[in-house]
Formats: structure tokens, sequence, C-alpha cells
């Protein structure tokens, strides 16, 4: 016979405390993993609606504060009506109702031009007349076209060398829908162009709401563009506009939705400052 004991097993009672053990702890670490889900989750949600955030709110500052103040008109208390600046230039021909503009770098390293988009039939043309009382003279584009050939921007305007003119830079040459009123444009004279246009909060295909851009012309507005989103539906507060407590100011509020469901909407307030209008300026 063995001189060695058999080994006793556990018994049931140890074998039920363990498995209540086994249990606890496993229950505990499923509420730890839903709970690190949730937080992943909402904090996902919440950057989503901070980013949407900001990138309104980038777009709204830059193409607002470079309108003037009492040519930007609150429509709704959901949209909003501006002047978008397109570009700025220098008058080099000027005949009946055409315009035409410089290269944007002359060869020498005069910057001439310079736009944010490409002007387009539509856009409001603003030349400053330094002739006749320094007032700004408004005309409305018919077309556009880019000239290689200088479309009569020659030396002769003073602004252009013969390098340019050997070099073949691109003219833009734009005829208004009629000339404009007053004195002809002299060479050398400022030039801006603007477009009319809306940013609104509208709705898309799949029901969501959105910031959104629209080209206007002649008091009608084109398609929407959506721009950022989504935002919460209008009576949600999901975008509005006001006049802000100082002169010349614009206050705007948008709230964000998360593009992860089950979390809040983040809100906030921006302050735009508007640029006050110099005497004449269309």
């Amino acid at each position: 016979m063995s001189g060695l004991s058999a080994r006793a097993g556990a018994g049931l009672p140890e074998m039920i405390v363990a498995l209540a053990l086994g249990a606890i702890v496993s229950a505990a670490g499923a509420t730890a993993l839903v709970g690190v889900e949730r937080y992943t989750r909402i904090a996902r949600g919440s950057a989503s609606a901070r980013r949407t955030l900001r990138e309104a709110e980038a777009v709204l500052a830059s193409e607002l504060r470079a309108a003037v103040s009492d040519s930007v008109h609150v429509r709704g208390d959901t949209a909003v009506d501006f002047p978008g600046l397109v570009g700025v230039s220098v008058v080099c021909v000027a005949s009946g109702t055409v315009l035409v503009l410089p290269p944007d770098v002359a060869s020498g390293g005069h910057p001439y031009s310079a736009w944010r988009a490409s002007p387009e039939p539509g856009d409001l043309v603003g030349v400053f007349d330094t002739t006749g009382g320094g007032v700004w003279r408004a005309g409305t584009v018919d077309s556009v076209s880019s000239r290689s050939d200088g479309a009569g921007c020659t030396p002769a305007s003073g602004l252009l060398s013969a390098a340019d003119s050997a070099a073949r830079r691109a003219s833009t040459r734009i005829v208004l829908r009629s000339a404009l009123p007053g004195a002809p444009a002299s060479a050398g004279s400022p030039v801006q162009i603007v477009r009319s246009a809306r940013y609104a909060l509208t709705r898309s295909a799949d029901g969501g709401w959105s910031l959104s851009y629209r080209r206007c012309d002649g008091g009608s507005c084109g398609t929407a563009q959506p721009v950022a989103g989504p935002f919460a539906t209008p009576g949600g507060a999901g975008l509005g506009f006001a006049p802000g407590s100082g002169s010349g100011e614009l206050v705007a509020t948008l709230r964000a939705l998360p593009v992860v469901s089950g979390t809040s909407p983040i809100a906030d307030t921006i302050h735009i400052a508007l640029r006050n209008r110099a005497a004449g300026v269309p």
C-alpha cells in the first residue's frame, strides 16, 4: 500500500464561493468596459461637434468681416445676406462697357490683382473714380475672359513693361451689362469685385440641417451648397444671426449636432466685427 495519501478535492462550498467571486469580477469588468465605451463615444461625438463649429465659425468670420456693415442684412434670424469679396485690382484699360485688368503680378514684381475667387457674370464691380470727386462707380459683370494677348493692356498704360508683353501674361477682360456712370475710368483706378451671397440654415435630402452658401443675383438666390454640419433645427437654435450691441457688429449663434447619436449638441456664439462703409463704397 502506498504511503501517499489521496489529495482531497474542493468542496461544494468552495466552488460556490469561487463562482460567485468570478461572477462579481466579470460584472465589474463588463461595467467598466461599458463606461469606457460610453465615455469614448461621448468624447468622439463632442469632438465632431466642436470641429463642425470651428469650420462654420472660420467660414463666417472670413467672409463677413470683409463686408461693410450696412451691406449685411439678417433675413429671418437664420440667414444673412452679404456682398462677399471676390478680388481687387486696378484698371488697365476702360472703354465703354469693357474693363481690362492687368496680370496678378507684373514682371517687376508689382502685385496688381488679388483674387479670392474667379470673377463671374452677375458680380458687382466697383471702380474708384479718382477724377470725379473720389467716389465709387458700380456696374454688373456680364462676361469674363482671360486673355494672354493682353486685351489692350500694353506698356502704354504705364502699368506693364515690354517684358510683360513679351511674356504674354494673362489679363482679365470684363464686359459690363452697362457702362459705368460718370467719366471713364483711368488707368490705375482701384477696382473691387464683390458677389451677393447668403449664408443660411438649410435642410438636406437626408433630413439633416447644414450651414449652406447660396449665390444670389438680382434678388434671387441659387442652389444651397452645404458648408458645415450637422446643426440643430431652426426651432432648436441650430443657427441664428442678430445685430450686436456695438455698431457694425454681427452676432452668430450656432448649435452643432455630434455625428454620434446619444450625445448632446455643442453651442457657441461668435461676435463678428464688420467693416465701416467708406464714402461711396458700392
